[in-house]
């Protein structure tokens, strides 16, 4: 938000509404401070405070693109600034602040300054973990192992004899060897246990003068419990562990973060969204040929976990996919005014007020298990959960909507599955087929419109809720929750959301253009600053860009310096078959295409050898003919002598057989008289062709 100029984040509300925490984003050393509701209300009611949706600071960078050492240094500034940002209001207390920072200076060996920078670009920058990806080049290296040397490293003992031993790569070996050997593997082992037994193994001298008893090595030539109880909890992987040590059932059930299907697990509205997809039982035709029957579309729901407002939907023939799920994430943060007039339905705002993404989405392993699904946690700060295989309960809210949605429109549309579909002498109802594609998603729209003004059965009121006199709809709940929970809506621009949920991948910058899976793509950008040029004098290049893989009309080309930009590039070519293709469609095109040229490939040859055998017998025709004129007698100079005139000879006779003759026609009676031919004179015609060229 804007206030006389300044532009503060805000990093939390009160879930009372009352209070929030902002921060100046541009100011060096500021923290955080708190704003009374009545406050802000005032600047607001007075027009002197401005609400930004178009975040600054967003970071887009392409995660392929970061570098696997700037990706470590961002996870270890998180590691250490996660515990603090996660224990809210209390991180907000100065006095609380000052004890954390120093207690996480302490733990992860860096300087408390250092942490509280981290703390600071962590809220100023978007409170995303791609805000601690800049100005790390300052923070001195924090969390590096130390070159080792004969100096010990650390504090010096105040209690415990010697000055220790510092720990090398050897040391850290074997480290990794004893507790993946009897710790990992033993369930009832503990780790002051393991590190006995590491004594034992490795830093044990065995004398078998003395009955083959063990003397431990002297107190500055064995590591420590506490470097050995440091090492393990710097590296340690608690689910690995776990799954390792007690099973994966055991993880699962036990200390697998607490999600589920009931509203508690969310705070407030846009909290937390489950997706889901499913096959509509309803058959649909093309837009284009009505008679024709385009199959079942998949519809994909998110739903607000703690208002049960559905938030976004789509509907399409594309497979249950990053795609889809993409397009349905977009509409969940997309204005559902401006969307539904698309489809020629007016509602007022209030009818679907969501156009904000949730901070924690829940979704299949599928479509949420990959390198995209990073960017959502990393670009627009939404944590993904993936649903085991076995636990499909986790996401009975969305699930149980589907349902209802089907319920809303089943009776009403012509091509829907009845339940004797698969019956012997059934009703074949794909030939009842009449919704196209558009059509279907109008039903849906208004189904969604109903059951967010629905009244929820058995939705756990609280005592406030009670008090206000809240009736249990999503709307009515989604207002309320906005006011009184406040949620975490995050909202960003179509363009950002459109930009961070496409596909990324390499382009190459040519002569021609730049080329994307080899077509040419023209951006005003890339002209204006010579790139085609430059290309062509110095060599390609490669380029960040994102793409949508169902058009690849257009590609997204990545600002070099500053990531949250980028330039449209459009396609360019006349040929009008090239335009609305699919990544799909383009790629078994040119399959087809180099199939059918390696299909071709041998009868080119073949009449490429037959070609060059007939030239090659009409040279040795030519040398046979020559040679049957006889040896030439002449001299050198005699036979050079006067190769114009022999071209002047030849160019006549030629002309005589290449010129057109051009006749008069003429028409002929029974009566007519036919005039005797007059001796001819001397032609004063228009030239030849050949005679117009003669250099003479």
């Amino acid at each position: 938000m804007v206030e006389h100029g300044i532009r503060m984040r805000v990093l939390w509300v009160s879930s009372s509404a009352d209070a929030l925490v902002a921060i100046d984003v541009d100011a060096k050393r500021t923290m955080p401070q708190w704003v009374k509701r009545s406050e802000w209300e005032g600047l607001r009611d007075d027009g002197r405070l401005e609400l930004l949706f178009d975040d600054p600071y967003v970071r887009l960078p392409v995660e392929e693109a970061i570098s696997n050492a700037s990706r470590d240094r961002r996870d270890r500034a998180w590691a250490c600034v996660a515990g603090m940002v996660c224990d809210e209001p209390a991180v907000f207390a100065s006095d609380t602040r000052a004890k954390m920072i120093a207690s996480a200076a302490t733990v992860h060996g860096v300087h408390a300054d250092t942490v509280r920078n981290w703390l600071l670009d962590y809220w100023k920058r978007g409170m995303t973990r791609n805000a601690l990806l800049s100005d790390w080049d300052r923070c001195g290296g924090p969390g590096k192992d130390k070159a080792t040397s004969d100096v010990k490293r650390g504090r010096p003992r105040s209690i415990s004899p010697g000055t220790g031993m510092n720990v090398d790569e050897e040391v850290k070996r074997i480290f990794e060897v004893v507790i993946k050997n009897y710790y990992l593997k033993n369930p009832k082992a503990t780790l002051r246990g393991v590190w006995r037994t590491m004594l034992r193994k490795f830093f044990s001298d065995c004398v078998a003068e003395e009955g083959g008893r063990l003397i431990l090595r002297d107190v500055d030539r064995i590591p420590s419990y506490r470097s050995f109880d440091y090492w393990f909890r710097k590296t340690r992987n608690l689910r690995q562990e776990v799954v390792a040590r007690k099973g994966r059932k055991f993880w699962e059930k036990t200390l697998r973060p607490l999600l589920g299907n009931s509203t508690n697990e969310a705070i407030g509205p846009g909290f937390r969204y489950q997706i889901d997809a499913t096959i509509a039982d309803v058959y649909l035709v093309s837009k284009a040929s009505p008679k024709d029957i385009i199959g079942r579309p998949v519809l994909y729901v998110v739903i607000d976990v703690w208002s049960r407002m559905i938030a976004g939907i789509y509907v399409g023939i594309e497979k249950a996919s990053w795609a889809a799920a993409m397009m349905a994430l977009l509409n969940a943060g997309s204005n559902k005014v401006e969307f539904c007039a698309q489809y020629g339905i007016e509602i007022e705002a209030e009818q679907w007020p969501c156009e904000s993404l949730s901070s924690v989405l829940l979704g299949d392993r599928g479509e949420l298990e990959s390198k995209l699904a990073e960017r959502l946690s990393n670009v627009l700060q939404v944590k993904v959960e993936n649903t085991p295989p076995y636990r499909a309960d986790w996401k009975g809210i969305v699930e149980r909507n589907f349902g209802s949605l089907h319920t809303k429109f089943a009776p009403l549309v012509d091509g829907y599955i009845d339940v004797d579909y698969q019956e012997r002498g059934g009703r074949d109802y794909r030939l009842d087929a009449t919704l196209t594609l558009d059509d279907f998603l109008r039903v849906i729209i208004h189904s969604v419109l109903e059951h967010n003004g629905s009244v929820i059965d058995g939705y756990p009121l609280t005592v406030e809720m009670s008090r206000d006199g809240v009736v249990p709809s999503p709307n009515e709940l989604w207002k309320w929750g906005i006011r009184k929970r406040s949620g975490s809506l995050k909202r960003y621009s179509l363009d950002t959301l459109r930009f961070a949920l496409m596909h990324t991948a390499k382009a190459t910058v040519t002569g021609s253009g730049i080329e994307f899976h080899s077509r040419q793509y023209l951006s005003e950008y890339a002209l204006e600053r010579g790139w085609f040029s430059k290309a062509r004098r110095d060599g390609k290049w490669k380029v960040d860009i994102s793409y949508d893989p169902r058009n690849l009309d257009v590609i997204l080309l990545h600002d070099t310096f500053d990531r949250r930009l980028f330039k449209v590039c459009r396609l360019s070519t006349k040929d009008t078959e090239q335009y609305g293709l699919s990544l799909q469609e383009l790629l078994s095109m040119q399959r087809q295409s180099r199939r059918r040229e390696a299909e071709a490939v041998h009868g080119i040859l073949e009449e490429k050898i037959n070609r060059e055998e007939e030239i090659s017998r009409i040279v040795e025709r030519a040398r046979h003919r020559k040679e049957e004129a006889g040896p030439d007698r002449r001299s050198k100079a005699e036979r050079t002598g006067n190769i114009k005139g022999n071209g002047e000879r030849e160019r006549d006779v030629q002309r005589k057989v290449e010129h057109f003759p051009f006749i008069e026609p003429t028409s002929v009676t029974s009566n007519s008289v036919l005039p005797l031919p007059k001796p001819q004179k001397a032609s004063y015609g228009m030239p030849s062709i050949f005679e117009l060229s003669d250099d003479e």
